[in-house]
């Protein structure tokens, strides 16, 4: 692995990790499933991502497509967490 590679790597991993924080913050507050699903698919991402490079996989192959993919699931999870999650327990 050169230096790009690691760089690019720490940086998609950066941002996948804090995305995931930004989840769990967001969870703590509204005790729902979507930001508790996404971070973990973010965490995910990132190991994948990692793991397929450390393998031999060429980087731009692996993390343009993950960074692309993560940016849909965080948008997913805010839209569907607007809409409502039917598993939510209403605040009465």
């Amino acid at each position: 692995m050169t230096n790009q590679d690691l760089l690019s790597l720490a940086a998609l991993d950066g941002a996948c990790l804090l995305a995931a924080l930004m989840m769990y913050r967001s969870w703590r507050r509204r005790r729902t499933r979507p930001p508790v699903v996404t971070g973990i698919l973010m965490v995910f991402l990132a190991v994948l991502a990692t793991s397929l490079v450390a393998l031999g996989v060429p980087r731009n192959i692996v993390v343009g497509p993950t960074f692309i993919l993560a940016l849909f699931v965080v948008l997913y999870a805010g839209r569907y967490e607007r809409r409502g999650d039917p598993a939510a327990k209403p605040k009465n």
